[in-house]
């Protein structure tokens, strides 16, 4: 019934910080419910991917490896022994730069279906918290869902579930 569900993070998994970027582990905190959305999502998709832009990067304020350690981070408390994100897919760079993988660009989509030729974009959903996230969902062909502080990714689960 449901093939890929792309996932932004910040304002869809973890709560987005004032101002500032999740640069540390212990700033990682998920949204009431995602978890538990997530793992139940998991049991009705084929594969569940997070996109992500994290422009924090190139502005020097964090490393590759501070969000490898929030990503493994994320994961451990998610998963525990079990696998729910198959791969998570960033964009380093600055909005002003122009590339292909910061959204609204499709550059992540692109080389998610890659890795994974057999993605079913007509039975796939990219849930996000931005226009940007929206739009590149759509332009890759996605069904999109926008999330927010009340309508959040546990309250989209249920209506999917």
């Amino acid at each position: 019934m449901y093939d890929t569900l792309f996932l932004d993070r910040d304002g869809v998994i973890n709560y987005k910080l004032e101002n500032r970027y999740v640069t540390r582990a212990s700033e990682f905190k998920f949204i009431v419910g995602a978890e538990n959305a997530i793992k139940k999502l998991s049991k009705v998709f084929n594969r569940i991917l997070i996109v992500t832009n994290q422009q924090g990067i190139s502005k020097g304020i964090m490393s590759e490896n501070n969000l490898d350690t929030v990503h493994q981070f994320m994961q451990n408390q998610l998963s525990g022994s079990e696998k729910f994100i198959e791969k998570i897919y960033f964009c380093p760079h600055l909005a002003s730069y122009s590339c292909n993988c910061r959204k609204p660009n499709i550059g992540m989509l692109e080389q998610a279906k890659i890795d994974f030729p057999l993605i079913d974009i007509s039975k796939s959903y990219l849930v996000g918290d931005s226009d940007t996230d929206i739009a590149a969902g759509k332009r890759f062909g996605l069904k999109t869902v926008k999330v927010d502080s009340v309508f959040t990714l546990a309250h989209w689960s249920k209506s999917i579930l």
